[in-house]
Order: structure tokens, then C-alpha cells, then sequence
């Protein structure tokens, strides 16, 4: 399907990109950018080069390591052979050099820096006008979502000033003492933290993780493609052969995917699209994203935070030793599980709105392909015990399938998806587990 803008970036801008991708379609203009609209197992040159050809605007965020980057001056290449209009938005004073003088030089520079959030009303007009269209833009409707955010930041600055205050008087006049040195305290079926110096919102949040962890108990399966998937197999279980005994031990894995709300507590959402709802699942994660909350909340507890490795994953999605051998996590029927393409969702789900499969797990099916911890590799007949792949490699894995996948079979739970660890995909998430010290 053919798009409006193409937007063209480094990595190293991508929250500038995000940002500006936001900013357009909340003007009812489409745009394509990468990876968020590169559908898995496809090649990335390829689905790139038609994604150019399909548009009508380039978009370029153009800055010190755009300019370095081999991928966006391939893609200017292409938009420039395609004779695509593009609009250079250039979010710092690098200077046009070389082959990217000959492109750029005469298109329409709309200079960004040093804050280029002002400039989003120009970059708006300017697309709007290249597309034919009348399109009446105002600041604030460009700027709604970032304004909403930066009201929500206060809001949430006024109301901690004001808990604080009320906390400080209480601990004056009250014939007891309330103060804000109290440890965070927490001791349920098995799981002890006691941490001070975090603040009342990181305590919800973190009392909502470690209360819907779930023990499961380990034991013995066969992972892959095991006889009652052969009925359902596509082409992405090719990634899937060799089914494999694992033997497992005990750890806890969460209910529910992280949502929005937890991984504000912890982590910055800046130059993220976030949808509307707390209790969404967090979207659009790297693997190296879900490693540093992992990573944010073992530190923060002392406790064994991770995410899943595959095995883990998969004996957990099974049911564990309460498995009913489903294709699907707790249903043969993916629609009573999981929120998938069937209800044309835009973003991720508020976590939980389906059945829960035999361990009382949700959403393992549908929503967002949660990361796993290990490399990508094809599976191996050794039986394992244990297992956390391969030591090195280029991918990561990814499970569970997410709400744009229209074959609902590529969403078994026995599906593999790979991807690079440092790109932020559209329908990627995590769930958490904890692994218990030996």
C-alpha cells in the first residue's frame, strides 16, 4: 500500500524520528518508516526499496550520523533516482557534503535545531503542500500528543509535591510518624525485597509486578514442532524444527506483559509513541529496551529479574505440567486468547482481556511478541537442561506474535520470530520472569 512520506533516519535519531512520524499522521498524513513497517522475515533492502518507490514525500532527518549512514544515503539514492520530492529536516548544522550536496542542496531545508519540536508546524506544511493538499495545521494540533505528555509530567511533578507536603505535615501533627525514609517492603510466596530510596510510584508499580508473578514449576517437555502442530504448520516454522527435549526448573514469570504505567515508573518514554492507557502493554521495544528494564528492576529488588529465555517462554505458553497441548496459549482458537488482527487494532491492548491459558498467563498469544533473552539460532536435537542459546550471534528472539499478524497461525506457540537487538519494533513488548537462586 502506497504511503504519503517516506521517513528517512539514523538510528541515532530515531526518537526524532518517532516524534516527527507521530506529529504527521496526527495530521491524517501516512507515513512509512523503518522498522516499524517492515513485516517479520522480510528483507529489509527490498521492502525498503518499494516502500520509496510506493511514497510521495522523503522526509530525510538529516544530521551528523544521517549523514555518515549508509542506509539513509541508500535511501536517498533511491528517492533521488525516483525523483521523489524530499524535505531535508535537519536537526543540527552538519554541512552538506559530496554526494549529499548533489542531492540536497536545491531541495527545501527546514533548519531544526537546536530544538526541533518548534519546527513541526513548518515540516507540516511543507509535507501538506507538496501532497496537494489543504490542510489547515495549527501548533497545537501538531504538538497535542507532546503537550499532553508534558502536562502529564507536570501534573505528576504538582501531585508528588503535593504528597510530599501532605506526608511532611502528617509526620508533624499525627501521633505517629509517617516518613518518606520508610524501606519499600515486600514478602510474598517467596519473593522478599526491602529497598528504600524509590519513589511511591515505582513502589505501585513494582508491588503490581511481584504480585501477578506466577511460580511455575519446572519439568520436562519437547520444544518445537511437536505433533499436534502438524496440522498447522506455515513457512515460519521452519524456524521451529528439530523439536528437542528441555528439562527445566522452577522461576516465576508475570501474568502480564509490562505495561505503559510500570515502565514509566523506571525508564524515560521520551521520542516514544505512546497509545493512550496505563494498563496498555508497553509497544515498539528493542530487545536491548526490555534487557535494560530487566536489568533496571534486578538491580533496584536484588532479585533474579530477566527476561525469559525461549525455553522458559515456550513450557510457560504450554501450560507448564498443567499443559492441554493447545496450539495457542491456553485455546486452540487464537481470537479467545489473544488480541490479534481480527480487531484491526492501531496499537497494543490493555494487558489481560482475554482468557488465560492453564497457568493463568495472559496474552501470551496476541498483543505485542515479547523478547526473549537468547540468540537466534536453529534449534539443535540435544536435549537440553536449562537452556539460554547460543553464546553469540546477530539476532534475537522474539515470541507470541503481536495484533498486525494476519495469519493466525503464525502465531502458535511454538512460532519464532527474530530480530535485531537494537531495533525498536512496532508490536514488540516483554514479560518479565524471575529466576530463583539456586
Amino acid at each position: 500500500m502506497s504511503q504519503d512520506v517516506f521517513i528517512s533516519y539514523s538510528s541515532y535519531n530515531k526518537e526524532a524520528a518517532q516524534a516527527i512520524c507521530h506529529v504527521l499522521e496526527q495530521g491524517g498524513i501516512r507515513c512509512w518508516m523503518a522498522p516499524r513497517d517492515i513485516p517479520y522475515g522480510s528483507q529489509y533492502g527490498d521492502v525498503i526499496d518499494d516502500a520509496i518507490k510506493n511514497c510521495k514525500v522523503v522526509v530525510v532527518v538529516f544530521s551528523e550520523t544521517a549523514a555518515n549512514s549508509q542506509w539513509v544515503n541508500g535511501e536517498l539514492n533511491v528517492a533521488f533516482e525516483e525523483q521523489k520530492t524530499i524535505i531535508p529536516f535537519r536537526i543540527d548544522k552538519t554541512p552538506l557534503t559530496g554526494q549529499t550536496r548533489v542531492m540536497l542542496n536545491q531541495r527545501h531545508w527546514i533548519d531544526a535545531y537546536p530544538d526541533y519540536k518548534i519546527k513541526f508546524n513548518d515540516l507540516v506544511k511543507a509535507v501538506s503542500q507538496y501532497l496537494g493538499r489543504e490542510i489547515e495545521v495549527k501548533t497545537d494540533d501538531v504538538q497535542v500528543s507532546f503537550i499532553k505528555r508534558e502536562r502529564k509530567n507536570w501534573n505528576r511533578i504538582i501531585w508528588g509535591v503535593a504528597v510530599i507536603l501532605i506526608i511532611v505535615v502528617i509526620a508533624f501533627l499525627a501521633p505517629f510518624p509517617l516518613r518518606n525514609d520508610t524501606p519499600y517492603s515486600y514478602d510474598k510466596q517467596g519473593l522478599h525485597v526491602k529497598k528504600k530510596d524509590i519513589s511511591l510510584l515505582q513502589q505501585d508499580a513494582l508491588t503490581n509486578i511481584l504480585d501477578n508473578m506466577v511460580l511455575v514449576e519446572g519439568g520436562t517437555f519437547i520444544m518445537g514442532n511437536t505433533p499436534e502442530m502438524n496440522d498447522y504448520l506455515t513457512e515460519q516454522d521452519s524456524l521451529s524444527i528439530n523439536p528437542h527435549e528441555v528439562e527445566l526448573d522452577n522461576y516465576y514469570i508475570c501474568k502480564y506483559e509490562v505495561t505503559q504505567k510500570q515502565w514509566q515508573a523506571f525508564l524515560s518514554v521520551e521520542g516514544r509513541c505512546l497509545s493512550d492507557g496505563d494498563d496498555k502493554a508497553m509497544d515498539m521495544l528493542s530487545w536491548e529496551d526490555s534487557k535494560t528494564f530487566a536489568d533496571t528492576l534486578a538491580f533496584i529488588t536484588g532479585l533474579n529479574f530477566s527476561l525469559p529465555t525461549e525455553a522458559q517462554w515456550e513450557y510457560a505458553a504450554r501450560g507448564g505440567q498443567k499443559s492441554h497441548k493447545y496450539i495457542f496459549s491456553g485455546n486452540n482458537d487464537a481470537t479467545e486468547v489473544g488480541w490479534t488482527s481480527f480487531e484491526n487494532l492501531s496499537s497494543a491492548h490493555e494487558v489481560g482481556g482475554k482468557r488465560y491459558n492453564e497457568l493463568g498467563l495472559f496474552d501470551m498469544t496476541g498483543n505485542v511478541s515479547e523478547w526473549c533473552l537468547d540468540y537466534f539460532q536453529l534449534y539443535s536435537k540435544e536435549r537440553g537442561i536449562n537452556p539460554i542459546g547460543p553464546n553469540r550471534g546477530m539476532n534475537r528472539v522474539l515470541r507470541g506474535g503481536d495484533f498486525r499478524i494476519d495469519n493466525f497461525f503464525d502465531m502458535k506457540i511454538t512460532t519464532r520470530y527474530f530480530d535485531s537487538p537494537f531495533v525498536n519494533r512496532k508490536g514488540a513488548g516483554l514479560r518479565l520472569v524471575i529466576n530463583i537462586e539456586k
